[in-house]
């Protein structure tokens, strides 16, 4: 079970980076289109015109949950191995 939990961390940490790198691209490949006002700025006009921030806020959640669970269980590894 240890193994299987450290594996879904594993894959969801790099999915969400994947999908984050992905989002980053798309954001990037749209930023010359953009009529962008200040204060949002080009980065949330861009996430707004493109309709990502969905896709965006699940990309970073992806991340931290991936990141908590393989922390997690690494610190339980090192606590039973002293």
């Amino acid at each position: 079970m240890k193994k299987e939990l450290e594996i879904l961390g594993y894959v969801l940490f790099c999915s969400g980076i994947f999908l984050f790198g992905l989002m980053h691209l798309s954001i990037a490949m749209y930023i010359p289109n953009l009529n962008w006002s200040d204060p949002p700025g080009k980065l949330a006009s861009a996430l707004n015109q493109i309709i990502g921030w969905v896709t965006y806020t699940i990309s970073i959640l992806l991340i931290i949950i991936g990141g908590f669970i393989v922390v997690q269980n690494l610190m339980k590894t090192k606590a039973r191995g002293k």
